[in-house]
């Protein structure tokens, strides 16, 4: 296994949260992991990225340029990831706040009401975890379990918060399991 993953938004949307999730998570299961945040001068609303490569194998390259994995949260992010993301990949797009579609035929493209999810879940803020469910629902790149794990190892002075990112978390998990059953290829993006 070898996937590059590229999360993007703005600032506040939790994009470096759920990529070190997945960074911490991909360690615990002694997988080879690279984790590179960008962001601007900003400190809340500016553009953010964050690359995530996991693999069973050796890391050679730090940057990525066609993503097999991208996670769009805001319409700027999609208008770079539908370009890049390489073909037979996925493309996870936060459906609250992208009102567009995509155009390729060649990717799997999951529309996810995240924020919308989020609020019945209980905090309309953690969208992104909502996201990271739909994208674990169609590639599980590491385990529910492990993501868990690290949840709660990095919020345990925080129960209240903790409960409702599992909230989230699985109700991204279980709406996107309905919603796309059988319609996610599951086709790897190569590398």
């Amino acid at each position: 296994m070898h996937e590059e993953i590229v999360i993007g938004g703005f600032g506040g949307q939790g994009v470096l949260f759920i990529g070190r999730l997945l960074t911490e998570a991909a360690f615990r299961e002694e997988r080879e992991v690279v984790y590179m945040p960008a962001y601007g001068a900003e400190k809340r609303g500016g553009t953010v990225w964050c690359n995530v490569t996991i693999s069973d194998e050796r890391i050679g390259a730090l940057f990525i340029a066609r993503p097999t994995i991208a996670l769009a949260m805001n319409s700027a992010s999609l208008t770079r990831l539908e370009q890049t993301t390489r073909p037979g990949g996925l493309l996870v797009i936060n459906q609250t706040l992208v009102p567009e579609e995509a155009g390729r035929n060649d990717i799997d493209v999951v529309y996810v009401p995240a924020n919308d999810l989020a609020a019945e879940a209980g905090d309309s803020g953690v969208g992104n975890l909502v996201a990271l469910g739909a994208l674990l629902a169609c590639r599980p790149v590491v385990s529910l379990n492990s993501i868990d794990q690290i949840m709660e190892d990095m919020l345990a002075r925080n129960q209240e918060l903790l409960a409702v990112n599992r909230r989230a978390l699985e109700k991204g998990v279980a709406w996107t399991r309905t919603k796309y059953a059988g319609q996610i290829s599951g086709r790897k993006g190569g590398g």
